[in-house]
This record gives structure tokens, C-alpha cells and sequence, in this order.
């Protein structure tokens, strides 16, 4: 029931944060764009919903996100490629993430530094996410108002390899790496697998 209602307010969370971004260019990615595209929907058990916008929107964005009432902007979980705003409703928190990309008109790749690692500070740690399979962003089918990448299936096998139709527990079923500024998902051993899970419940 309560991962239910954390799936409810997702994705009015998703399509709330839609209508407020229409004037900026804005796609959703990682997480979300999985779920969209492999089950039309919220994955189950996710909390948050995630968006890349182009660095240079990111005044604008902040813009739109302050006159909001609803959600809170989490300053210990942001950074200057990223930011995070949280919704507190009926005993619920959930999270919208902003990743903020740069666009060099000379490369073919737009460059996203926070990813799943957060080291900003090491370039062969940022992805270079081709943009022939981005642009132009196109409407979702199901969710008239949510924009995503013009080839989400390529795009998401670009972020969790060839096996991305294939549901994984997140970050117990599985860790990422960044090799050649591409993501290189690593399934984890039955052990490391437990391992993990035992860290969860000690909270370690």
C-alpha cells in the first residue's frame, strides 16, 4: 500500500512538474524514463522522478520552482550540476531531481557530470550521452505533457545495457560504474547482493 501511494504521488508529481517546466526545454531520464519506456509507468519502489535540463536554464528553472508553495528545495543534496526539491504530502516524501547538462554545440554528446556517481569534479566521471538519440525531445505517448529523449529504448540501453527490459532491484540488484564516460551497469554477486541488504536494515 505504501509504495502504491509513493507511485501515485510520482507521477503527479511528474506531470505536475511538466506543466511548470512547458517554457523550458527539459526531458526525463534515468529512473523515470526506464519506467516509462519498459512499463509506462513509475517503476515500483522508486521515490523520486528525474529530469535533465540544459545548464543554461538553470536560473530560469530555479525561477519556476520558487514559486511553487508544494515543493522544497534540499540544499544538502545539491550541487552546481544538480538539485533536488522534495514534496512532503499525507505522511509521504517523495523527490524531483534535476540533472543539469552542458550542451557544446561542437560535440555530438551532451555532457551530464552528477549521473549516478556525483563526483562532479572528475571529467571521466561525467556521461556523454549522444545526442542523435535525444534530440529533437519528443511528447510520451501515454502522458501527453512528459518529454522524453527521441529514442528512450536506445537511451535506455545506453544507461543500463542490452538487458534494460529486465527489472533489477535498485542498488542492491545491481551497482554502476562509469567506463570511457559511458555507464556500465554490474549486476551484484548473491553475496554482495546480501551484503547490501544487511547494510540497508543496520542503516550502515
Amino acid at each position: 500500500m505504501f509504495k502504491k501511494r509513493i507511485k501515485e504521488q510520482n507521477l503527479k508529481n511528474l506531470i505536475s512538474i511538466s506543466k511548470m517546466l512547458k517554457t523550458i526545454q527539459h526531458f526525463v531520464f534515468y529512473g523515470t524514463l526506464l519506467g516509462l519506456t519498459r512499463e509506462n509507468n513509475i517503476i515500483d519502489g522508486d521515490d523520486d522522478v528525474d529530469f535533465l535540463v540544459d545548464i543554461k536554464d538553470k536560473k530560469k528553472l530555479i525561477n519556476i520552482m520558487t514559486k511553487s508553495k508544494s515543493f522544497q528545495f534540499n540544499r544538502k543534496n545539491s550541487n552546481k550540476y544538480f538539485i533536488q526539491y522534495s514534496l512532503k504530502k499525507n505522511n509521504l516524501e517523495t523527490f524531483i531531481d534535476f540533472y543539469f547538462y552542458q550542451n557544446n554545440f561542437s560535440k555530438n554528446y551532451i555532457i551530464e557530470r552528477h549521473n549516478f556517481l556525483s563526483n562532479i569534479s572528475n571529467p571521466n566521471y561525467a556521461l556523454h550521452i549522444p545526442k542523435q538519440n535525444i534530440f529533437p525531445v519528443v511528447k510520451n505517448k501515454k502522458f501527453k505533457l512528459v518529454s522524453i529523449p527521441k529514442h528512450p529504448e536506445k537511451i535506455c540501453e545506453y544507461l543500463y545495457g542490452r538487458n534494460w527490459k529486465t527489472p533489477l532491484k535498485k542498488n542492491t540488484g545491481y551497482r554502476m560504474e562509469i567506463v570511457n564516460n559511458k555507464p556500465m551497469l554490474i549486476k551484484r554477486s548473491f553475496i554482495g547482493y546480501l551484503t547490501r541488504e544487511i547494510k540497508k536494515k543496520l542503516n550502515l
